[in-house]
């Protein structure tokens, strides 16, 4: 008797997920991917007809997300600009502009380095220095954000959001960007040829909690997946965090589980593995 009233305590507190957030460059699209695994956004739509919500957490901007999300695009929230900006129900919710004087002076530190290349967003477009035209033709035709060409990059940092800098055979140089820019900046990895600068404190679980409070879910009821540095704090906010295997050391050492797949871990929650308790290791 003592067992089954022990049983029926415990059964009675598990906490069922009520969203889902899934990081896209090397977690959802994977080795590259410039587009979701087919059957992706049927496992997003019955997930949402099943009451549980999704969000779409990335670097890349919403216009470019709700591009990969077509399908399904109208019925999730996003998580833009590595959290610099998020979206609900087609409105902007959260916007975090980048101080002005530090913004110019990144940007300027980017485009003096040899081998690097700057890039500056604003909450609806992004900006390319004229003349750098196999990364424009990077961005634009393959990545597919929504990009101009401007003759002064430092003109177009007032009110932006984030500032990228590429270099095309990979960051070589993070902890000194980081000693150089951190008491102002947040500076993080968004993938092996990508360091993201935002405004100091800005993250993916700032814009995440946002999102939380108007969608009246409590943090243990989210499922987050990711891969790099900048999944971090929502991965550690989250009731699970999710690292996909592929993920650098530090996201696979702070994840309460490791899946091979973001479509796999969808198809188990679908199945019935949809408490936060069945996720942890």
């Amino acid at each position: 008797m003592r067992t089954v009233s022990c049983f029926f305590v415990t059964m009675t507190h598990m906490t069922e997920l009520r969203m889902i957030v899934s990081d896209l460059d090397g977690t959802l699209l994977l080795n590259g991917a410039q587009s979701l695994s087919e059957g992706t956004c049927d496992l997003i739509e019955a997930l949402l007809n099943k009451g549980i919500r999704f969000a779409a957490a990335s670097g890349r901007q919403a216009d470019n997300l709700y591009r990969l999300f077509a399908p399904v695009k109208d019925r999730i929230d996003y998580v833009c600009q590595n959290g610099a900006s998020a979206v609900a129900d087609g409105t902007c919710i959260a916007y975090y502009p980048m101080e002005e004087q530090a913004a110019r002076e990144v940007a300027d530190e980017i485009r003096q380095r040899p081998g690097c290349e700057v890039f500056v967003s604003d909450f609806a477009c992004s900006y390319t220095e004229q003349g750098h035209t196999s990364f424009t033709r990077l961005v634009k035709d393959v990545i597919k954000i929504d990009t101009v060409e401007t003759d002064d990059i430092l003109a177009v940092t007032k009110g932006c959001a984030k500032i990228s800098l590429y270099e095309e055979a990979g960051i070589s140089d993070i902890e000194s960007w980081q000693r150089r820019w951190g008491s102002r900046l947040t500076v993080v990895t968004g993938g092996p040829q990508w360091l993201d600068f935002m405004p100091k404190g800005v993250n993916k679980q700032k814009a995440l909690r946002r999102l939380l409070e108007l969608r009246g879910i409590q943090p243990e009821e989210v499922m987050v997946f990711g891969d790099n540095l900048n999944d971090t704090e929502m991965l550690e906010y989250a009731g699970v965090g999710a690292a996909v295997a592929t993920a650098v050391p530090e996201i696979l050492a702070c994840a309460d589980t490791v899946v091979p797949r973001v479509e796999d871990a969808l198809r188990d929650v679908l199945a019935g593995r949809n408490h936060t308790e069945d996720w942890k290791r």
